[in-house]
């Protein structure tokens, strides 16, 4: 008797599993089919044309909220944010628990500064039942560092407070997934901002480990090692960036970073230090985000190997 009734439990989980399992199949094969006809409409530039696709679908399938989550974010980026809040707010009515419905919801309010805290409100919710999540820790540091970079905001402390607060999710986003290279950067900018330049030096020599050819982070990570006084490397570097970007054929950006690269470098010189060659490497950082040592042709301020 006992064994017949496990036996009962046992095929109802089975049918129960079977059955979740058949309506994300089925749920799927909806979104991906209205997907399909919608993404041509959007490579052409009708926007309208997609979104009165997955509006039609949305009335064929209301429960499908991967329909309407597409929809939504059509909505935003075709500057309708009244449609895509009601979207996404219709989607979390029924599902409070859908984390990528609040994510959704809480970029769309960051894009009205008034509503910041709006959005740091419903990325709070999602973190309720995603307490680990690095994507949605990050994003609210996101939104506290687009806060202090408002130029409306004016108030000093409240800038510093603001700057304080990302900190805070940046870092625990990284102790759940520290190969973030956006979070790492950003980590280093608001360390920066707030003149912790060891800290944001770290922060920036871990988005160059992570991406070397990110000529943001050797460019930032130059200026904080200027400041440090660590000159020599501050100029490897900002260099580097310089050849990151030519590279790239980005000519223009390049030569717009050159003339603070050239003052650092005549920096080291008028020092009295014995050039480039001189190099100390800051002892708090890897050397897996170091520069190379230099040639003989850049030890003096020209370029131009002396004698």
């Amino acid at each position: 008797m006992i064994k017949r009734a496990i036996g009962f439990l046992l095929l109802l989980a089975i049918v129960a599993v079977l059955g979740l399992n058949f309506k994300r199949i089925l749920a799927f094969g909806q979104a991906h089919e209205i997907k399909q006809s919608a993404q041509k409409a959007v490579d052409a530039g009708n926007w309208e044309k997609a979104i009165q696709l997955y509006e039609a679908g949305r009335k064929q399938y209301p429960d499908n909220a991967a329909i309407a989550m597409r929809l939504a974010w059509l909505y935003r980026r075709n500057n309708q944010p009244k449609q895509s809040e009601a979207t996404y707010r219709a989607i979390l009515k029924r599902e409070p628990e859908n984390a990528d419905a609040r994510l959704g919801l809480a970029m769309l309010l960051e894009d009205s500064p008034g509503r910041i805290n709006e959005a740091v409100i419903e990325l709070r919710k999602a973190l309720k039942t995603q307490p680990n999540s690095p994507r949605l820790l990050a994003q609210i540091g996101n939104l506290y560092k687009s806060a202090a970079e408002n130029p409306a905001e004016k108030r000093d402390e409240t800038k510093k407070w603001l700057y304080g607060q990302a900190c805070y999710y940046y870092r625990a986003a990284l102790k759940f997934n520290p190969r973030q290279f956006q979070t790492q950067f950003s980590l280093g900018v608001v360390e920066q901002n707030l003149k912790n330049l060891q800290p944001a030096a770290k922060a920036y020599c871990q988005s160059i480990i992570l991406k070397p050819d990110s000529y943001e982070a050797h460019y930032n990570l130059g200026l904080v090692l200027s400041d440090l006084d660590y000159l020599e490397e501050a100029y490897r570097q900002m260099d580097r960036a310089i050849k990151i970007l030519t590279e790239k054929g980005e000519i223009d950006t390049a030569q717009g970073l050159a003339l603070r690269v050239q003052m650092v470098k005549n920096k080291v010189f008028n020092s009295g230090r014995q050039g480039l060659s001189s190099h100390q490497d800051p002892p708090f950082l890897e050397k897996a985000c170091l520069t190379p040592a230099v040639v003989e042709s850049e030890m003096s301020p020209d370029g131009k190997t002396s004698g």
